[in-house]
């Protein structure tokens, strides 16, 4: 039994406007010069023919988002959140939101490790499975689930192939931090009740000075974690993550109103944090 890491960062502050993408240090080629899987972006989500209209619909996955299951889920029966894996120093940092790890004030506060399965559809894993080796939480989440600071960075590795990088095989997003709102995203997400990802693009609502709020029918239970994507590609399906579902009342109450808090400050120390934990060969043996 592999152990996992839960680290608690305390943020610093970070000037407006920034915009973070992390280049890996060694490898010899990085998220966007190698080449990257197929696609099926849809055209409602990406390229000149994508409007923003609100209505999520059912597609085939893109290969940088997954879903996410228990660690001990081993016949990976029953996923309950979204990842994406975003670009990193290790090329092995996934983000996705605190709530799917731990959840404090309604009585979780332990998280467990997961299993992410990047492009999963119809019960298919076409890039393996991939175990968290490091879960990375905000502590004012870890004290009392703060809205916030609801987005955690996971680090995994795949059984068996501890050289293999989930970055080589899938790409990754970029990450931003301390963006203008309101922006046009395109989101993905993996409802719990179905085995296809779903996605939709729209434009955000300022919410709060800390949350956007991501108006689009379709997105329950299990989209959680789902990124909001800026400049999607339209071939590669890879775009620039602004937030995750998550935040104010864990996402949403309602299928079709969704919450996302922002990446600002917290959230840039977790990814660092994350970033420099992915720096170190983990284990092979399972969590």
């Amino acid at each position: 039994m592999a152990c996992f890491l839960v680290v608690l960062v305390h943020a610093s502050t970070g000037a407006a406007g920034e915009a973070a993408t992390e280049r890996r240090a060694s490898g010899p080629l990085d998220a966007y010069s190698m080449p990257h899987p197929k696609a099926s972006v849809p055209t409602s989500l990406a390229g000149p023919l994508a409007t923003p209209n609100g209505h999520a619909s059912e597609f085939g996955g893109l290969p940088a988002v997954g879903a996410v299951f228990s660690a001990s889920d081993t016949s990976l029966s029953h996923h309950f959140c979204t990842a994406s894996v975003v670009d990193s120093p290790g090329g092995d940092v996934i983000v996705l939101a605190a709530h799917c790890l731990s959840d404090p004030a309604n009585g979780s506060p332990t998280p467990g490790p997961i299993a992410f399965v990047p492009g999963y559809h119809d019960g298919q894993q076409p890039f393996g499975v991939w175990y968290s080796s490091a879960l990375l939480i905000d502590p004012h989440w870890a004290a009392n689930s703060d809205p916030d600071t609801d987005v955690a960075f996971a680090v995994v590795h795949k059984n068996g192939d501890p050289s293999a990088r989930v970055e080589d095989e899938v790409g990754a997003e970029k990450i931003a931090f301390n963006q203008p709102m309101p922006a046009t995203v395109g989101v993905v997400g993996y409802p719990a009740e179905t085995d296809k990802p779903v996605s939709c693009l729209n434009t955000t609502k300022i919410f709060s000075p800390t949350q956007a709020e991501f108006d689009c029918t379709g997105f329950t239970d299990g989209t959680s974690g789902g990124p909001l994507l800026r400049d999607i590609d339209p071939v590669s399906g890879l775009g620039t993550v602004l937030g995750v579902i998550g935040g104010y009342q864990e996402g949403g109450d309602t299928d079709d109103v969704s919450y996302a808090a922002y990446f600002g400050a917290p959230a840039k120390a977790l990814y660092q944090a994350a970033s420099a934990a992915g720096a170190v060969t983990p284990s092979p043996s399972r969590s």
